[in-house]
């Protein structure tokens, strides 16, 4: 049987603690304060037989927030409603916060039933059908008792341990989450964290993060149902004693997670309900008390399909926070008032680390519909396709949709194979770039470049950092790179050193340029080393303007035909090539050179000599080893 929580709910003064007490033989009341004022104010827990914890909240309409926390990760929820008192305010928001928070199963249990006639709890058990109409406590059982005498307690631990007996396991494959009820310290075994495990399992020894802080911690042991055990799995209702932290490092509100793992965040999308309850519609900005776990924080609600939300509507929404917090897909919410506090609505998380939305964002609004299906293969398609902006990890993915790391690389794997997805690794991980997104870069890189050479006939390429600029300034780099790594490889792109061109691409002169283009070519192309000259005095020599020249002489650099030399100068490629020949066949006869011998054996000034070993050594072709320069090993 898998392990079953059981959370209570009820008005205050209804009878909770005490069935509890029937059901169990423990008093959740232990609290001084508690005790005087006959009320639950704190979170209480029992446990029925091995399998099923029984979680005590308070029914005061002050302590709601304590009763979300208490029931956020119940299997069944257990209604208690006086059969003297009948259907009270929290009765019903506690109702209303179950819902919200998707429990599907639970009982009714009509309880003080000893203090009123036959007659009238027959016409309580109709009001209470009529009550619960609409939730998924219609067709639930109606259980009288009295947590008093006894009377019909022993029929309702047999109707819960039915209930319980079809309890699914929950994911104990994904993830480690608790989110933290009670933080407490207990003397010689130092901080102690309960809750219940909404995912995955963790062992003693294991490494956990507490977020949102951060803080990092050891699980030095473990207890379940009040047992000592090695580890604790998804379902438990679970005691943790960590070491490495303190007691005031973690409160009600944190997550224990797998470390290394998930982060927190300051901004959720979701899916939002406003109740029929609703005193009023939900207008934009609207300030809210948001519940997610354990955790209560304060947010402003960010409509994204509608202008407001009236009672009973539904609608998408981001939800921008005044404090972080852990959540990950698929995890229900509340939301309450921010004064006077009351339950107004709530829903699931879609998307746990958003970029901040423009209202009325039609595609933004469609990838959230994706993620709304509660199938994980099409979250991880919606989140990969509509990532434009950056690529994603698969730690990334796990930590999102609270999958383990195996579950996403085998979606993964299947993706590539049907190539939706393209793969490379990095540091142990897999990195995933979808191939509709590629697809939407290459068509960008490939207009921006197609602009470029319309734009610059002369220039043989754009240069990387500016092509970046042009079509991609806003997405990570790494995106871009691999993106134009891939246009590369499918022979769409060719890359050099220092620019990017398209396939096919080839400098053009018209007809002025081209007559330039010879006669630079016939000015540069001179064995007159001392005559040798830079940008600046060719455009003298040539009496033409710099601004005229430039574009030419950058043209036939690009294309090899001028090599610009230590110093500026400018040297025919067809010349470079005879010097080279003659710097071969004097290290292959001596093995090496100085300036001075290079000098004469070129029959140039020392200038030039130095111009053109230096050209030669950043070429690979030879080395410089002191005063002397000798072939470069591949080319001995």
């Amino acid at each position: 049987m898998a392990h079953t929580v059981v959370g209570m709910a009820g008005h205050i003064d209804h009878g909770k603690t005490l069935l509890v007490k029937a059901l169990t033989g423990t008093d959740t009341d232990r609290a001084p304060e508690e005790k005087a004022r006959g009320i639950t104010i704190e979170l209480g827990f029992a446990f029925l037989g091995d399998d099923i914890a029984l979680v005590d909240v308070p029914g005061h309409e002050r302590f709601v927030k304590t009763m979300v926390a208490g029931v956020s990760a119940v299997d069944v929820a257990l209604l208690v409603v006086a059969a003297d008192d009948g259907i009270m305010p929290q009765s019903r928001e506690h109702l209303d916060i179950l819902d919200l928070l998707g429990v599907e199963r639970g009982l009714i249990a009509l309880n003080k039933i000893d203090l009123v006639e036959d007659e009238w709890l027959a016409l309580m058990e109709d009001e209470l059908r009529a009550f619960a109409r609409g939730t998924f406590l219609q067709d639930a059982p109606i259980v009288r008792v009295s947590a008093q005498s006894g009377v019909g307690v022993d029929m309702l631990r047999a109707q819960l341990l039915d209930m319980t007996a079809a309890t699914h396991a929950r994911r104990s494959d994904a993830p480690f989450r608790l989110p933290v009820d009670r933080a407490f310290s207990v003397k010689g075994f130092g901080l102690v964290c309960t809750g219940t495990v909404v995912a995955g399992a963790i062992a003693e020894g294991a490494a956990v993060d507490v977020l949102p802080a951060g803080h990092a911690a050891r699980v030095r042991s473990a207890q379940t149902h009040g047992r000592a055990v090695s580890a604790v799995t998804a379902g438990d209702r679970a005691a943790i004693n960590l070491a490495g932290i303190e007691l005031e490092e973690v409160q009600r509100g944190d997550v224990l997670v797998e470390a290394g793992l998930f982060a927190p965040t300051h901004m959720i999308d979701v899916r939002l309900r406003l109740l029929d309850s609703s005193p009023a519609a939900l207008e934009q900005r609207t300030r809210v008390r948001l519940h997610v776990g354990t955790a209560e924080v304060l947010a402003r609600v960010v409509l994204l399909d509608c202008d407001e939300l009236l009672p009973g509507e539904q609608g998408l929404a981001q939800l921008r926070l005044e404090k972080p917090l852990c959540a990950a897909w698929g995890d229900r919410f509340v939301l309450r008032r921010y004064s006077p506090p009351l339950s107004i609505g709530g829903g699931s998380v879609l998307d746990p680390h958003p970029r901040k939305h423009r209202r009325a964002d039609d595609a933004v609004c469609a990838r959230l519909r994706a993620l709304e299906r509660d199938d994980v293969r099409e979250a991880v398609e919606a989140l990969l396709s509509t990532a434009e902006d950056r690529l994603w990890t698969q730690r990334q993915l796990a930590a999102n949709l609270a999958r383990s790391m195996r579950e996403i690389d085998a979606i993964l794997m299947d993706m590539q194979e049907t190539q939706r997805v393209l793969l490379r690794e990095a540091g142990g991980e897999l990195v995933v770039l979808h191939a509709v997104v590629c697809s939407l870069w290459v068509e960008r890189i490939t207009d921006a470049l197609t602009v470029f050479h319309q734009e610059h006939p002369l220039r043989a390429g754009l240069r990387r950092a500016e092509l970046y600029q042009r079509s991609a300034r806003y997405v990570q780099v790494e995106l871009f790179d691999w993106v134009l790594d891939q246009m590369a490889q499918d022979k769409r792109v060719e890359i050099s050193a220092s620019s990017v061109r398209l396939c096919g691409h080839e400098i053009e002169f018209d007809d002025e340029q081209n007559a330039l283009r010879q006669r630079v070519e016939e000015a540069v192309r001179t064995r007159d080393w001392p005559a040798l000259q830079d940008a600046e005095g060719l455009a003298r020599t040539l009496s033409i303007s710099q601004r005229a020249l430039d574009p030419v002489l950058g043209a036939l650099q690009s294309l090899g035909v001028v090599v610009v030399l230590e110093g500026g100068l400018l040297l025919h490629v067809d010349i470079i090539v005879e010097a080279r020949a003659v710097l071969e066949r004097y290290l292959h006869e001596h093995e090496q050179i100085t300036v001075s011998q290079y000098r004469d054996a070129m029959d140039c000034n020392r200038k030039c000599a130095v111009a053109l070993l230096i050209h030669f050594d950043g070429a690979g072709f030879t080395q410089r080893q002191g005063d002397v320069r000798v072939l470069c090993a591949p080319n001995r």
